[in-house]
């Protein structure tokens, strides 16, 4: 019984890892997924796991050369591990897997519910912001999490939000928005890293780059759900690796 359950996750996982590299060498647009919940599921976790050995690989090589040439955790990364330990969950596991997914991948179907969608959450979270640094008071992570409902409270108002019109002509610039969301999401960590050696910082970008296109095509086949919890658990032991690094800077 054992033997055959460990036949199917592997037929599993490649099968998913099959159409992951397919569709990342030729992105294509598909109607909503028709997948069950188990299906959903098991999906979700080849591609956890695969963003984690992506990142394992690359931190083979990136660590040593970070410890090697004095390379630090970057400033916006040391800023939030220095808040209180809620606060460092409800930045690192809940508002910025939310936040970025929807920033970079919460349009990528190109339906205008998508787009428009993606755009009220910012406009909620970020303008509310703004009203409520004078107005409510109380603690920091006590207005994120409010912000945060209200915005996904604007998503929810507008679902489904893969269904209906695509702007005209998206499904031709579709590969070339979904490649370069990936590099624009990796090049924009390129901070979290302190080095004075390119290398070091460029390699450092690459797992992202990477994990971008895993969390693409999560989009596209899971929905906007399945991209913000792979994302979200993807950072709990990044953000582990990352506190055991900072350690070892320090010691």
């Amino acid at each position: 019984m054992v033997a055959v359950q460990i036949i199917r996750a592997k037929v599993s996982l490649f099968a998913t890892l099959s159409d992951l590299l397919t569709f990342v060498r030729q992105p294509g647009l598909t109607e909503p997924s028709s997948r069950t919940l188990s299906q959903s599921i098991k999906t979700g976790l080849w591609l956890f796991l695969m963003s984690l050995a992506v990142t394992a690989i690359f931190a083979l090589l990136t660590v040593p050369l970070m410890l090697v040439s004095g390379a630090a955790p970057g400033g916006p990364l040391r800023e939030v591990f220095t808040q209180p330990i809620l606060s460092v969950v409800v930045s690192v596991v809940v508002l910025g897997p939310l936040i970025e997914e929807i920033i970079f991948r919460g349009w990528l179907t190109g339906t205008w519910r998508s787009i428009t969608g993606s755009a009220l959450f910012l406009f909620i979270f970020y303008g509310g912001a703004v009203l409520m640094t004078d107005l409510v008071v109380g603690p920091p992570v006590v207005k994120q999490l409010g912000l945060a409902g209200l915005g996904m409270g604007a998503l929810w108002l507008i679902r489904p939000l893969d269904s209906g019109t695509r702007v005209v002509g998206y499904k031709r610039v579709f590969p070339f928005l979904f490649w370069g969301q990936g590099i624009v999401f990796g090049a924009l960590h390129y901070q979290n890293v302190a080095a004075d050696s390119v290398v070091v910082g460029f390699i450092s970008t690459l797992p992202l780059i990477v994990c971008a296109w895993l969390w693409g095509y999560a989009r596209i086949v899971l929905g906007l759900g399945g991209a913000v919890l792979l994302h979200a658990a993807y950072n709990i032991p990044a953000a582990v690796g990352l506190i055991v690094l900072m350690t070892m800077q320090a010691a």
